[in-house]
C-alpha cells in the first residue's frame, strides 16, 4: 500500500471516529456545565468521586473487605465490607494508579475511555450507515438516563462497553465471543449477568440451535461464577457479594408497585430531587415501550440484533423492579440502554425531541449527583 493510500485510509477511519468523538465530548461538557451550575469542579477528579466509589478505588488499591458490621457499631448478625461491588473496573484501574496515577484519575480515565469506546462501537457497528438517524440515536446514547455514571468513578461505561460488543458480536454470529464479552458485563456490574438472557434468546431465534445459545449465554455467566469463586478464596464465603448486598434489597415485590413508588413524585408538590428521578424512570418506561412497539413493527424481518435488545432492555429495567420498592432506579436505568438498538427506524422528527428531553435530563440529573442526592 502506498504512503498516500495509507494516509487517505487513516483519514477516512478518522473522519468515521468523528460523531462519537463529538457526542461524547458534548455529553461531557453537559455534565461539566452541571457541576458548575452548583458550585463544583467538573474538571477535577475528585468532583467524580461519589458514594460506592469509595469501594471501588478501595478494591483498587488494597483489595476486597468482608467482616461482621459489629465492627462499625452495626448488627452482628449483618455483614460490611466492600465485597458486593464487582471487580473488572478496579482491576483496570491498578496498572494506572501502579505507574503513580491517583486513583481518582484512574478512575475518571478508565471510566471516561469506556463511555467513549462504548459509544464508537455503536456508531461503528451499528448506526454509521443510518445517517440523520444514527446520529440522533448515537446523542441519545450519550446522554442516555444514568449518563452522569458514564462519567463518574462507577463501572456503568465499562458495563455499557461489554454490552454493545455483546450485541455486536451476536449479530456477527460469534457466538463465543459474545459470550466472552458478556463475562467481562457480569464481571463488571451485579446485574451484569443477565446479559446472559439476550444472548441466549438472540443465538437460539438465529440458529434454532441450543449450542450456539450455550455459548453465548452460558460463557457470559461464566462472568458471575468468577466472581462467586473469586470471593471464595479471597474471602472464605462464595455469597459474600450478597451477604453484603442484602441490607439494601427490600425484598421481592410486584414490579408495578415498585415503579409506582418511584414515580409517584411526579404527581405530587414534593422536592425538585424527587420529581426529576420520577421524570428519569418515566422516560426510560417511554423508551422501553417505544422500542417494543418498533421492535413490534418490524417483526416480518428477522433480525438477531433487534432479538438482543428487546431481551436485553426487558432484562435490564425489569429485573430492579422485582427486587423491591427503594431501589435507585436513576443509576440501574443506565443499562438500559440496548433499547437504542431499537430506535434507528423511527423518523428524525421524533428522534430529535428525544435526544433534546434526555439532554435536558441527564444536566438535571448530573446537578442532583454533584450536590451528593444521588448515591
Amino acid at each position: 500500500m502506498s504512503a498516500r493510500a495509507r494516509v487517505s485510509r487513516a483519514l477516512r477511519a478518522g473522519t468515521g471516529l468523528l460523531p462519537p468523538v463529538l457526542a461524547f465530548g458534548a455529553a461531557r461538557l453537559v455534565m461539566v456545565e452541571a457541576a458548575r451550575a452548583v458550585g463544583v469542579d467538573g474538571w477535577s477528579a475528585a468532583s467524580w468521586k461519589h458514594f460506592d466509589s469509595v469501594h471501588y478505588l478501595g478494591i483498587a488499591t488494597t483489595g476486597y473487605e468482608y467482616f461482621s458490621c459489629e465492627r462499625l457499631g452495626g448488627p452482628p448478625g449483618e455483614a460490611c465490607g466492600n465485597a458486593a461491588w464487582f471487580p473488572l473496573y478496579p482491576w483496570l484501574l491498578r496498572p494506572l494508579i501502579a505507574l503513580g496515577v491517583a486513583p481518582e484519575t484512574a478512575g475518571v480515565w478508565v471510566a471516561g475511555l469506556a463511555a467513549l469506546g462504548m459509544l464508537v462501537l455503536l456508531w461503528t457497528a451499528f448506526l454509521r450507515q443510518r445517517g440523520l438517524r444514527g446520529w440522533l440515536v448515537l446523542g441519545m446514547a450519550a446522554v442516555f438516563p444514568g449518563a452522569v455514571y458514564q462519567h463518574a468513578i462507577f463501572p456503568t461505561s465499562l458495563a455499557l462497553l461489554g454490552l454493545v460488543l455483546a450485541a455486536a458480536l451476536v449479530a456477527r454470529g460469534r457466538w463465543v465471543l459474545a459470550g466472552i464479552a458478556g463475562a467481562g458485563v457480569a464481571l463488571s456490574y451485579v446485574t451484569g449477568v443477565l446479559v446472559s438472557i439476550p444472548n441466549a434468546v438472540a443465538a437460539f431465534l438465529r440458529t434454532r440451535s441450543l449450542r450456539p445459545a450455550l455459548l453465548a449465554g452460558g460463557l457470559a455467566a461464566t462472568g458471575f461464577l468468577l466472581v462467586l469463586l473469586l470471593q471464595q478464596l479471597l474471602l472464605g464465603h462464595w455469597d459474600a457479594f450478597y451477604g453484603v448486598h442484602r441490607k439494601g434489597f427490600p425484598a421481592m415485590a410486584r414490579p408495578l408497585d415498585a415503579f409506582l413508588a418511584v414515580i409517584d413524585p411526579a404527581f405530587h408538590q414534593v422536592g425538585h430531587r424527587h420529581r426529576m428521578i420520577a421524570a428519569q424512570a418515566i422516560t426510560v418506561a417511554g423508551l422501553v415501550l417505544l422500542g417494543l412497539g418498533t421492535a413490534w413493527a418490524g417483526l416480518r424481518r428477522p433480525d438477531p440484533t433487534r432479538a438482543w435488545a428487546v431481551a436485553a432492555s426487558l432484562a435490564f429495567w425489569t429485573f430492579p423492579l422485582l427486587v423491591g420498592k427503594g431501589v435507585s432506579l436513576y443509576r440501574s436505568d443506565a443499562l438500559v440502554l440496548p433499547v437504542v438498538l431499537l430506535l434507528p427506524e423511527l423518523p428524525p422528527w421524533m428522534l430529535g425531541p428525544l435526544v433534546v428531553w434526555l439532554a435536558v435530563l441527564a444536566e438535571e440529573m448530573a446537578r442532583l449527583f454533584f450536590l451528593g442526592y444521588l448515591i
